[in-house]
């Protein structure tokens, strides 16, 4: 092999060399991590539904509620990450609505709402969103908060029975009065 042989093999093989670990390390690179509160809803939006999902799914003497759960963040998550733009759109401007229902109804904030006043306001919207069908917010608002309650820890472990490992499968079990549902 001649020297010029020799130079023109090895500035092939450091070219690929080099080509392909750039495209590696470009490949291999994190995904930006994204700013602390960046999702669809806001920061007053994310705080409004926690609250609405505590009201859902209260502080009980068996289970800490959705605030102690962490559901507004997670709320965000879901929304942002696995929610189709259309159907965020219609919890964003649904949390509107329900911020003048708010306070053309009770005059004041939702959070600052005794809870018997809260459930109250829950249930009128609730009557008006099962009259609605598919098109009204609360109903993507209830399921947003299930979701994000009972795929936490809280939920998973202390709402509900759960076991790691799986025993058998027996297709019809008597639950006490009081009893969870098992996860």
């Amino acid at each position: 092999m001649s020297r010029r042989e020799a130079v023109r093999t090895t500035a092939t093989v450091l070219g690929g060399v080099l080509l392909t670990s750039s495209g590696f390390l470009v490949a291999c690179t994190r995904e930006r991590a994204k700013a602390p509160g960046a999702g669809v809803l806001s920061a007053d939006d994310q705080s409004l539904i926690e609250e609405i999902a505590d009201t859902l799914l209260p502080t009980t003497a068996a289970s800490p509620g959705a605030k102690a759960a962490g559901a507004g963040a997670a709320i965000n998550v879901l929304l942002t990450d696995c929610w189709e733009p259309d159907r965020q759109q219609r919890v964003v401007e649904g949390l509107k609505q329900f911020r003048r229902t708010c306070q053309e109804t009770t005059s004041a904030a939702f959070a600052t709402l005794p809870p018997a006043r809260r459930e109250a306001l829950l249930r009128e919207i609730d009557t008006e969103a099962q009259r609605a069908g598919d098109a009204h917010y609360f109903s993507l608002v209830r399921d947003l908060a299930l979701q994000a309650y009972f795929s936490s820890e809280v939920g998973m472990t202390r709402a509900r029975r759960w076991i790691l490992v799986p025993g058998k499968w027996v297709g019809c079990v008597r639950l006490a009065p009081g009893q969870p549902a098992w996860a």
